[in-house]
């Protein structure tokens, strides 16, 4: 039995303990490894998932190919996680990671 591209990426590593909200996207911001396994995880949640990075990794590109994810090739501003029901920020960098995040707490915080 051949596995799909996100399941040979997420594999086994990957819960997802979310419920997606219709007409909502999931947001991942960063093109490595880890955001690749989080977005193919998402993928299996019938959600449109979007990745934010100004590069890819070859797991994140395969996802992109097979059109699983759609891709903005730059780092998101904060009105991109306007319609996001789950943002994951994986780009190994502390300072845009914190910026995302603290993104998300304050559109949580006013919902």
């Amino acid at each position: 039995m051949s596995l799909t591209t996100a399941q040979r990426i997420a594999r086994d590593r990957t819960r997802l303990l979310g419920f997606p909200r219709p007409g909502r996207r999931a947001i991942v911001v960063g093109g490595g490894p880890l955001a690749a396994r989080r977005a193919a995880a998402l993928t299996r949640a019938a959600t449109p998932v979007a990745v934010f990075a100004p590069a890819l990794c070859d797991d994140v590109f395969d996802l992109l190919a097979e059109r699983l994810v759609t891709w903005e090739n730059r780092w998101p501003v904060a009105a991109d996680l306007a319609d996001a029901w789950l943002v994951h920020a994986a780009t190994g960098d502390p300072e845009i990671d914190a910026r995302v995040c603290g993104w998300a707490s304050a559109l949580r915080e006013g919902a």
